[in-house]
């Protein structure tokens, strides 16, 4: 994928971000990123457990899309 072609889903979206996250854990170690991955994590229906975080995620790429737009 390059930024010319980088539309993607919500969906696709927040599992890039964990994928991105996951590498960040694998390369620092870090305790606090891993636990923090493993919150995000999804289920089987492939939603994050917490359904309120699943809104939040929504709110979030929702005003990076309205910020995006022209004027």
């Amino acid at each position: 994928m390059d930024e010319q072609n980088d539309t993607i889903t919500a969906a696709q979206a927040y599992q890039a971000m964990l994928a991105f996250l996951q590498r960040e854990v694998e390369l620092t170690e870090s305790s606090d990123l891993a636990d923090l991955v493993s919150e995000y994590r999804l289920g089987a229906d492939g939603q994050p457990a917490d359904p309120a975080l699943w809104k939040a995620w929504l709110d979030a790429v929702g005003k990076v899309v309205q910020g995006s737009k022209p004027a």
